[in-house]
């Protein structure tokens, strides 16, 4: 005669009596599992983590709050990296006309400034050269390119990147 090992009068079906998160009082035909929260928020992240990739494949990424830099009436602009930051995360320049960036390296470690089309990086605009300083400088001229907005990093620490927005007028003042 089998023995009934539960207090209250149940039978163990063979289910962990002691275990944390075990349900020891589910009907064996009830076999949906209680709860998931594991499951659930592994999905959530995912869900989350192919938004993230697939809006990076667009390659528009928004500017960064706050005014961008300016290029000045010969659409040439400097920037400056200092403590592993550019001295800027966006820079304005106007359409029809080459855009020259004057890189200047303010600290030791080596620096450099790459422009893509966008921020997948699989078509490069521009390359300065490695520099390293302190103020150590180098010129990047860039081509005349096509109203909108494009990206910008050191190819060594891609921490460092911005916007590069070209309008399609001449900005206002």
């Amino acid at each position: 005669m089998a023995r009934d090992c539960a207090t209250d009068g149940r039978r163990d079906r063979g289910q962990q009596s002691r275990g944390q998160g075990v349900d020891v009082h589910r009907h064996p035909a009830d076999q949906r599992p209680v709860t998931q929260p594991p499951q659930r928020a592994g999905l959530f992240l995912g869900l989350v983590l192919l938004l993230v990739a697939c809006s990076g494949i667009a390659g528009s990424t928004k500017p960064p709050a706050g005014a961008c830099v300016r290029t000045d009436a010969s659409n040439t602009v400097t920037l400056t990296a200092n403590n592993l930051q550019f001295s800027t995360a966006c820079i304005e320049a106007v359409v029809g006309k080459s855009i020259v960036i004057h890189f200047t390296n303010q600290e030791a470690a080596p620096h450099d400034v790459a422009v893509y089309k966008n921020s997948s990086k699989k078509q490069q605009i521009g390359r300065s050269d490695i520099v390293t300083g302190p103020n150590a400088s180098t010129t990047l001229t860039l081509p005349p390119q096509l109203p909108g907005q494009y990206y910008f990093e050191c190819t060594i620490h891609t921490a460092m990147n911005g916007s590069l927005v070209v309008r399609g007028d001449a900005p206002a003042p």
